[in-house]
């Protein structure tokens, strides 16, 4: 397996596992986020980690999974797979309490000495 994948691949487990600590090591200090479509740009770990703090109790099940298609070129990784998760509450312009929500996206990473220095989604 491509080492970019694999890093892509620990973020993805990280990210499920809810492991903070790993996402944060997986990071570059001047990580950039974009959650395109949904009007999202974070630049920093600290940033980042806060947001995923913030929507812990309010999408306790949020997942990805069904990975459908992952490549590689050189540093960039893409990977197409499913979103999933049910709000405890209402998020205001993106779901309702107890909706079910599924998205399906296409996430790109940039990979910079074995951490992650850009993610990107799309969907």
């Amino acid at each position: 397996m491509n080492d970019s994948i694999a890093v892509a691949n620990r973020w993805i487990a990280a990210y499920n596992a809810k492991d903070f600590g790993a996402l944060r090591n997986l990071m570059t200090d001047d990580i950039h986020v974009e959650h395109h479509n949904r009007g999202v740009a974070l630049d920093g770990p600290e940033a980042m980690l806060a947001i995923m703090t913030q929507f812990e109790g309010l999408l306790p099940d949020r997942r990805f999974h069904s990975v459908r298609r992952q490549f590689a070129a050189g540093e960039r990784v893409v990977t197409e797979l499913t979103w999933a998760a049910t709000p405890t509450a209402d998020i205001e312009g993106f779901a309702k309490k107890g909706e079910k929500i599924q998205l399906e996206l296409a996430c790109l990473w940039t990979i910079r000495d074995g951490r992650i220095a850009e993610y990107h989604d799309y969907g």
